[in-house]
């Protein structure tokens, strides 16, 4: 494998990295703060 291979590999899961820390970090911060809010998720989901 080439090192720049490595290198993007390595920067995408990075990428991966941030947006599940992200996601994790806004759905706590939902759970905590906002009524109801796995109703408004699903009901968010389900117009889709």
């Amino acid at each position: 494998m080439s090192k720049s291979s490595n290198t993007n590999n390595t920067y995408s899961m990075s990428k991966i990295g941030n947006f599940t820390k992200n996601a994790v970090q806004s759905f706590e911060t939902g759970i905590v703060k906002e009524h109801n809010y796995l109703e408004k998720v699903k009901n968010n989901l389900d117009n889709k």
